[in-house]
């Protein structure tokens, strides 16, 4: 719960901070400046337990995308942060992505008991929809956010989690190393 929180006061800290998209936005322009042809930025999206059977095999991270059928939010998120190529592109090299219905009754696998998606979110603490949380490949959980989060954000966590700095410290101070780089 701690780290959650801290990844919520960081995430808060962030949206003062230009994020790396504007960068990475503009290199991907040509040469003559228009704007170069996209990549395929369609996910796969994974139920939890084949994502959490897949991580382990690969040692990789997962994201888990809890959401609901009826929250906006939920699908400003997946056109808007996960539809942005970038974001696509490092998700697919670096992790496991999995969807979490957080109303389904749909039964699930998580530290050896079996769940319903709803008790799932529930357990780890969804207050809000969406909720993004990042697993371990073992599929310990690292901690989450809820809410919408753009791009720039979520380029933060995401390389944060996928770096392994969380073993080196918050992400208070994986933030600062970062500013600190652009000074």
């Amino acid at each position: 719960m701690r780290q959650h929180l801290a990844l919520v006061a960081a995430l808060s800290l962030l949206a003062l901070t230009p994020g790396p998209a504007s960068a990475a936005k503009e290199a991907a322009k040509t040469e003559d400046g228009k704007a170069a042809a996209k990549p395929e930025s369609r996910l796969e999206w994974l139920a939890f337990d084949a994502a959490t059977n897949r991580a382990q095999s690969q040692n990789k991270h997962v994201i888990v995308d809890v959401y609901t059928t009826w929250c906006g939010w939920c699908r400003v998120m997946e056109k808007q942060t996960y539809g942005d190529p970038e974001v696509a592109a490092y998700l697919k090299q670096n992790f496991v992505l999995a969807k979490v219905n957080g109303e389904a009754s749909t039964k699930m696998h998580w530290r050896g008991k079996e769940l319903t998606e709803r008790e799932f979110a529930r357990a780890i603490g969804v207050n809000g929809y969406p909720a993004t949380y990042f697993l371990k490949p073992n599929s310990d959980m690292l901690g989450g956010v809820s809410g919408f989060v753009r791009t720039p954000e979520f380029m933060i966590y995401a390389k944060y989690i996928n770096t392994r700095w969380y073993e080196k410290g918050k992400i208070q101070a994986y933030v600062d190393s970062l500013r600190a780089a652009a000074e």
